[in-house]
């Protein structure tokens, strides 16, 4: 293995000037289109020039910056540079920064590769005010339908950049230029600050099982219907609610998750017995089959409450995303680079989303973590020590030298 390092103090610097674009007292907004977004665009794509790298911008706002060179084939590393509102500085941030060091880094160690290196900061990751998420990796590797692209046209243009007509949401990703995809992250969750590991091997980023559970009960006269004659269609969602931690550990794999975070009650006056309960549950795990076997179980289990309490239920899928797996040879190569640098690694899934998802489909692709202290993301609160950042960017370096020889 190489002990070549990134310059950390360069990181650092670059990372919190990025980060205080869009920061004002409540945290950093960088939502997708809005004047702070397309100003770290444009920052970033000026530091890519003033750096020596091959510079362009696509149409909805993908930034990319290549080391100069002749090579037919290429190895793309980055994230987003986008972020929710009032959000942190390393969601997404991290991984473009460090990807620019580590391309920096080569070039001035006069590093001659078999592959091109090539630095993206993607456009609408999180899809926190516009569209849907990860437009940027989708735009570039698959391209967008009609009916997203023309929704979109406006809001590109009217940001100042040079919209998608002209692309009529044309993928311009090929195959057999690029080799390798490789993103470093904020882990989001709390798994490597609390078992003391400095980075996360992702094994892949799950799959996520959506669905719509409703009870269906009467509503009545909440003072005047004694207590057994009542179909009270939320005792139905509210044990259905306390029985997903169970369902999760008997029917999951370890990683397993289940979440209900949307209830609504109708008709919703506080004098009314519920008549009828909407709740939404998701299941998330690196397994299809995991995830089938915990909503299969949910599904039987809210069918034995309707019976209960009298109530009729029903269930419908919402969404279903296949999860991503990451390629084995590159959490070999991370595994060993963090080895080789004494650091304490652990293979894990992302149970977050990433640009990373779209890439598995269709090349070799990998992920990095490092630590999020006490599993706060999506935050203003959201930290990652310098040390931290500093080691994932040289697993990042290091990955990529395996790689790029």
């Amino acid at each position: 293995m190489s002990n070549m390092t990134v310059n950390g103090d360069r990181l650092w610097r670059n990372l919190v000037e990025l980060g205080n674009i869009g920061r004002n007292e409540k945290g950093i907004s960088r939502v997708a289109f809005s004047k702070a977004d397309i100003e770290a665009r444009m920052w970033f794509l000026d530091k890519m020039k003033q750096a020596g790298l091959n510079t362009r911008i696509d149409g909805v706002g993908n930034v990319f910056g290549e080391m100069p060179g002749a090579h037919e084939k290429k190895i793309l590393i980055g994230s987003h540079l986008d972020t929710v509102p009032e959000g942190g500085m390393f969601d997404g941030s991290l991984g473009v920064i460090s990807a620019f060091e580590c391309v920096q880094t080569l070039m001035e160690n006069h590093v001659d590769t078999k592959y091109g290196v090539e630095v993206v900061g993607f456009s609408n990751e999180e899809g926190a005010t516009v569209g849907s998420g990860l437009l940027g990796s989708r735009y570039f590797v698959e391209g967008i339908d009609k009916k997203e692209m023309e929704m979109l046209e406006p809001i590109v243009v009217g940001a100042g950049l040079s919209g998608i007509s002209e692309c009529k949401g044309c993928k311009a990703f090929d195959r057999s230029v690029y080799e390798f995809y490789v993103e470093l992250h904020v882990e989001q969750g709390g798994v490597l600050d609390g078992e003391g590991y400095q980075i996360g091997v992702v094994q892949g980023i799950v799959g996520i099982h959506t669905y719509d559970f409703r009870f269906i009960g009467v509503s009545n006269h909440a003072g005047t219907t004694p207590m057994n004659q009542r179909r009270d269609a939320l005792l139905g969602a509210a044990n259905l609610i306390a029985s997903i931690p169970k369902s999760v550990s008997d029917y999951g794999s370890g990683t397993t998750v289940g979440t209900c975070g949307q209830v609504a009650v109708y008709p919703g006056a506080r004098n009314v017995i519920p008549g009828r309960v909407h709740l939404s549950v998701e299941v998330r795990d690196l397994q299809s089959e995991v995830a089938d076997r915990v909503v299969e179980h949910l599904k039987k289990e809210a069918d034995s409450l309707a019976d209960a309490y009298g109530l009729r239920s029903e269930t419908d899928p919402v969404s279903i995303s296949q999860p991503a797996i990451m390629n084995a040879r590159l959490q070999e190569i991370i595994r060993a680079v963090a080895e080789d640098l004494g650091l304490r690694a652990k293979a894990m899934p992302s149970g977050a989303g990433h640009d990373a998802a779209i890439f598995a489909k269709y090349v070799p692709t990998g992920m990095i973590f490092v630590p999020s202290k006490d599993g706060i993301s999506h935050s203003p609160d959201e930290w990652t020590d310098p040390l931290d950042c500093i080691n994932g960017a040289n697993i990042l370096l290091n990955a990529v030298l395996t790689l790029a020889k």
